[in-house]
């Protein structure tokens, strides 16, 4: 029979059912369930909901999911003792002492005594930490406009990363896939060495990714990305084997960063909105990922609101995504930097139209430039009115706001407020993503660090 934690206090047992505390896990939390504890109207605390794991486990399954809750306590609080270990997750000194001497002699998890140790009095108790010499983690994301690729060690120390911007208007296969290979061999010589070093490698890409073949679907701003089996792709052009390689949907791992760390850490449902040459989005609905049933859930830019600005036939590009996207802002301050009244518009870009984008748009609103703010306000107007939608179906907490169009920042955000707050019931709190355009690589190298120990403790 499973090891069944107690329930008491802020944190309640999660270990059963892959449900785990705020303080404990951020590893999976967006992914398998939200274990946060909230205060109740009547200030009592209240445990994590109810899992969807099976209510009876064997004993050696209920052993994997206790082992990897370990993993995944000492893995977010470094430094933390047996003592404070069983605080968190309420297993029984027993059981934690035998759980932490076979991931200790395995190889997995350290002592060492802390240097604030070093001045106490007595026998201080020693810590422990996850080890670094099972190999290096990477994530790697992909995006029309840059590839970024970030390594790491099991314990979450950050080793190295690297970004190359793309040149081209509308990046192909071939050139992004180059690119790649370029960010990796960037960090290879401080970051990890050789690709027989990664242990596992993580995808974040654009687009829809079918978990069974890892090919790319609805990813118009790359040419021939749609179709792409992404993980035999990328394995080939960093040398990596590619059972080590894993794919997953920008958005999703951009909204997990921020559900683990960032400005959705502890809110319940999370609306995260990318604004840049795409549009997506990612979803968190009571503390889980939303996925949809293929995968889907999300693709925001193809939400029906063309504004009469419609994508040409058959370009595969959403309407919303052409309406708003970062190119809707180029064509639209371009046509006006052309008109009567857009000679500053016009200065602003150094005299070339072509030159004109949303950040050039941005400084002509601070400004006061009329051109600028009624390109600003038209499109800004168009943004807010998708996000509407999304709110309306979601009724989330909290918009994230990420991508490119969010250099906007608080100038865009207060647009957005005031006409949101016109077309929604009930009105959202609004702010930026603390990751920004790094979301997609931080939740890589979260997954990464997921898949590694799931790899290590296998379920029977």
């Amino acid at each position: 029979m499973a090891v069944v934690p107690r329930q008491s206090g802020e944190h309640r047992g999660h270990l059963r059912g892959h449900r785990r505390c705020s303080s404990c896990v951020p590893l999976h939390r967006a992914d398998c369930g939200r274990g946060d504890s909230r205060r109740t109207s009547r200030g009592r605390f209240e445990g994590p909901r109810v899992s969807t794991a099976p209510l009876f486990d064997s004993p050696q399954r209920a052993r994997v999911r206790n082992r990897r809750s370990i993993l995944d306590v000492v893995h977010s609080n470094r430094g933390i003792t047996r003592t404070q270990l069983g605080s968190i997750i309420k297993l029984s000194k027993t059981s934690i002492k035998e759980i932490c001497d076979d991931l200790i002699a395995e190889g997995l998890l350290e002592e060492f005594q802390p240097k604030s140790a070093e001045r106490q009095q007595g026998r201080p108790a020693l810590s422990l930490r996850v080890t670094t010499h099972h190999g290096v983690l990477l994530g790697i994301d992909i995006g029309a406009d840059k590839v970024s690729a970030r390594s790491s060690t099991f314990a979450g120390d950050v080793l190295d990363s690297s970004e190359v911007r793309t040149r081209r208007e509308k990046p192909d296969r071939a050139y992004l896939l180059g690119l790649v290979e370029q960010a990796v061999s960037a960090i290879r010589p401080t970051g990890g060495g050789t690709a027989e070093q990664f242990h596992t490698v993580v995808v974040s890409t654009p687009g829809v990714v079918d978990p069974q073949t890892n090919v790319v679907s609805l990813a118009p701003q790359i040419a021939g990305w749609d179709g792409l089996d992404l993980r035999a792709a990328v394995a080939e052009c960093i040398g990596c084997d590619p059972t080590r390689v894993f794919v997953e949907r920008q958005t999703d791992l951009s909204v997990l960063a921020e559900s683990i760390a960032g400005a959705a850490k502890g809110i319940d449902t999370v609306l995260y909105v990318h604004l840049g040459i795409g549009i997506g989005g990612g979803i968190i609905v009571r503390g889980e990922l939303s996925r949809g049933a293929s995968g889907a859930a999300g693709e925001l830019g193809y939400l029906p609101l063309s504004f009469g600005d419609e994508p040409p036939a058959g370009s595969r590009i959403g309407a919303w995504e052409w309406a708003a996207g970062g190119r809707a802002w180029a064509r639209h301050g371009r046509a006006a930097a052309l008109e009567p009244g857009g000679a500053r518009l016009l200065e602003l870009a150094d005299g070339d139209a072509d030159s004109v984008d949303a950040e050039v748009i941005f400084r002509g609103v601070r400004e006061g430039d009329t051109a600028s703010v009624d390109v600003f306000d038209r499109m800004a107007y168009r943004i807010a009115a998708g996000i509407a939608a999304a709110v309306c179906v979601i009724n989330p907490e909290r918009v994230l706001v990420a991508g490119g169009l969010s250099k906007g920042g608080e100038l865009l955000l207060d647009s957005l407020r005031d006409d949101l707050s016109t077309l929604v019931p009930i009105m959202p709190d609004i702010q930026l993503a603390t990751f920004g355009g790094d979301g997609g690589v931080v939740g890589a190298l979260h997954k990464a660090t997921a898949r590694a120990f799931d790899a290590l403790n296998p379920l029977p």
